[in-house]
């Protein structure tokens, strides 16, 4: 039986939803997806079968993915998401609504920070603080706020890639781009189109990627089997996909980051630059479970790398570790320690 209170954090990405419950763990993690009935007034899904809907063209429901970017761009959706997962999450064992500690994206606009306070009350919070992701995501990797050492965070999202230099639990400086695993099945998709003229839908381009799992060329070999359908009112047969090029294609997709990640190294002070050289750069999210691409990554910046242990719920475990003592989180949602 719950208490009184309930105390929550939530990861709300572009691709997925994460909810905590403090002294528990992570209760609920499904794709950020809400299905509305065509008229718009009904929830009809929320979650994996609101996904798995968009996925298979339901016609019968309007999905809405409310996230893009990392940032809240549909207001009602998003509310109306967070309040099923959070009743899902926890039932009805509880008696006030929760107290929610919510990611932000780092780098995110006054306007992007209101929306998503504003999505969570709407869902019926009873009290919201916001936290910047990178920052979370360093707590929930195990950087412990004391430590006085710099440390570069970059964490690789389904929308949006962010970084953040970290220093006795603040965040010195962050910023963010827009690419994250979709830019990366994108890159796939134009890949199939261009040499076997297939057009791939977005979710068989994801598995093509989950397929291949790597971004080296060593292994990015052999062959897979891709089910047979309809392209162009013709019917094909079950097609031999082969994966050579592919991890060329993803490291070809991955410039952005690389780039920007050089361009926050030089940004960095003659000894934080130091510090990033002694400790590496700290990888999270969930793209950054592609198989070798911590080492590509190393060889193309010339700094250790280091994959959290859990990168893709690493935003979710470090919410859950500041919802054990928020007093320690400062009011801009930049800092977690004793100095605050």
């Amino acid at each position: 039986m719950f208490g009184w209170n309930v105390d929550l954090g939530l990861d709300l990405g572009t691709c997925n939803l994460r909810v905590y419950q403090r002294s528990v763990g992570i209760v609920l993690a499904e794709p950020s997806a809400i299905a509305f009935s065509p008229s718009g007034d009904e929830v009809i899904a929320a979650g994996t079968e609101a996904k798995l809907m968009a996925d298979q063209g339901a016609s019968e429901a309007r999905v809405v993915f409310p996230v893009r970017a990392g940032v809240v761009a549909d207001h009602r959706a998003a509310a109306e998401l967070v309040k099923t997962m959070i009743r899902r999450a926890l039932g009805k064992r509880y008696l006030l609504m929760p107290r929610v500690v919510a990611a932000l994206a780092t780098g995110a606009t006054p306007v992007e920070r209101a929306a998503l306070r504003h999505a969570v009350q709407s869902a019926g919070a009873r009290r919201v603080a916001l936290v910047d992701q990178t920052l979370a995501g360093a707590i929930g990797s195990g950087l412990v706020p004391t430590d006085r050492a710099a440390r570069l965070v970059v964490n690789m999202g389904g929308g949006i890639t962010q970084f953040g230099l970290v220093v006795q639990g603040r965040l010195v400086w962050g910023r963010s781009v827009r690419f994250g695993g979709q830019d990366l099945d994108e890159a796939v998709r134009k890949m199939i189109r261009n040499r076997y003229g297939v057009p791939l839908s977005a979710a068989t381009a994801q598995q093509m990627k989950l397929q291949v799992g790597t971004i080296s060329p060593q292994s990015g070999r052999g062959r897979v089997t891709m089910a047979g359908g309809e392209v162009y009112g013709e019917i094909f047969r079950n097609l031999e996909v082969t994966l050579d090029g592919i991890p060329e294609v993803l490291a070809r997709a991955l410039a952005p980051v690389i780039n920007e990640i050089h361009w926050c190294i030089a940004e960095a002070s003659t000894e934080q630059r130091a510090d990033i050289r002694a400790n590496g750069l700290l990888l999270m999210g969930g793209t950054a479970l592609l198989h070798g691409l911590p080492q590509f990554m190393r060889e193309r910046l010339g700094v250790p790398v280091v994959r959290a242990r859990e990168p893709a719920h690493a935003v979710a475990l470090g919410v859950g570790a500041i919802l054990q003592d928020v007093s320690k989180l400062s009011p801009d949602g930049q800092r977690f320690g004793s100095a605050v």
